[in-house]
């Protein structure tokens, strides 16, 4: 397999407490009139204290803070600290709440940002209230928990991989092109594809305690040309998954490799071991897309040279619908050669490279 490369008072009530040195003894009593007049309040008296308004803004401010509308509820959070400082008013609590809710839904906002939403597809049909959508929209390495099977097929919770889940979707696994064989040979082919796609995880840490569960194509998608199988690994042991399959293996044979795979350096044997490292540390390739043409007698390196580069290029297009990031290189592929080709194995990887060296994320949208 070749690859080619291409953020204490004292006194008190006037009387002294004490007399200086040469002071008289008797003091002359002072002239008729009236009587002084007590100005104290009587022993019994309570104060009573005066309600203070609670500032209107900063009600306000807690309300919209804590619905996630953040500039609003920043906006009146500071008009509702100046105004309680001028006014006597009471709601510094408040605003100060409206404020801490609108930064927790800024970082959480911006927690999704970096870390991403799994994609679905856009012809998925929309999810239910409880937020399960079908899986059969899902993309290979999407996670998810709530999984549930209904009479209107297999839906589940999307989650970030980052975050512990039930499972994912492992492959989409390629059935022939012949015409639609009907519901249940497709989901037979289905499950052998699937079973084989997916077999490999059984090396994982996890591996004995995962389902296998396979979404086959109608007969409607069959006959639009999409013939992928969803492969679905669900984890029935104790607790949940803390992160993707894929990283909880050293290696897969190279006939194992998926979409979102990132490998370190890629391994020239033919149907050898590809050394896996997770998407966030430098690696050379990442894997866009697998396939298989047409069989025959071997054609010749340039005519297997060509179909791969066509092949990849008509792929890319269906990742990304649009130019590819800019950090990336051309597409890179590995081709069989003669031999390996003549024993059965045509696979051909579509690889994705770094423009200006490794990369250090994925660039495969999945």
């Amino acid at each position: 397999m070749t690859a080619h490369p291409p953020s204490d008072g004292g006194a008190s009530d006037g009387v002294p407490a004490w007399a200086p040195p040469d002071a008289p003894l008797t003091q002359t009593p002072p002239a008729a009139g009236p009587p002084p007049v007590d100005a104290r309040p009587p022993a019994d008296a309570q104060p009573v204290p005066v309600r203070r308004r609670t500032n209107r803004f900063a009600i306000v401010a807690l309300v919209t803070g804590l619905l996630g509308l953040i500039p609003v509820a920043a906006g009146f959070a500071v008009a509702a600290f100046v105004r309680t400082g001028r006014r006597g008013e009471t709601g510094n609590g408040l605003a100060a709440g409206g404020l801490a809710a609108s930064l927790a839904w800024a970082a959480a906002i911006a927690v999704v940002a970096a870390v991403g939403a799994p994609s679905l597809d856009a012809s998925a049909p929309a999810a239910r209230a409880d937020g399960k959508v079908p899986v059969g929209g899902m993309r290979p390495g999407d996670c998810f928990s709530g999984f549930e099977e209904t009479p209107a097929g297999v839906v589940a919770l999307p989650l970030p991989c980052t975050t512990p889940h039930q499972g994912e979707v492992s492959a989409d696994a390629e059935l022939p092109d012949i015409p639609y064989p009907g519901a249940q040979q497709a989901a037979d082919r289905a499950w052998a594809v699937c079973r084989e796609r997916t077999g490999f995880l059984e090396r994982s840490r996890y591996g004995r305690d995962l389902q296998l569960h396979v979404v086959p194509p109608d007969e409607d998608d069959w006959n639009d040309g999409n013939r992928a199988a969803r492969c679905v690994l669900r984890y029935t042991g104790p607790g949940l998954l803390p992160a993707p399959l894929d990283q909880t293996m050293r290696t897969k044979n190279a006939a194992q490799l998926m979409p979102g795979d990132c490998v370190g350096t890629w391994n020239d044997d033919d149907g050898g071991d590809q050394v896996l490292v997770a998407c966030t540390r430098e690696h050379e390739y990442e894997v866009l897309a697998v396939y298989t043409p047409p069989g025959g007698d071997y054609p010749g390196d340039k005519a297997v040279a060509k179909e791969a580069r066509d092949g990849c290029a008509e792929r890319a297009a269906r990742v990304w619908r649009s130019d590819p990031p800019s950090d990336i290189a051309e597409m890179a592929y590995a081709t069989p050669r003669k031999d390996a080709w003549e024993a059965g194995n045509r696979t051909i990887f579509c690889l994705v490279t770094g423009r200006k060296g490794p990369l250090a994320r994925s660039v495969v949208p999945h």
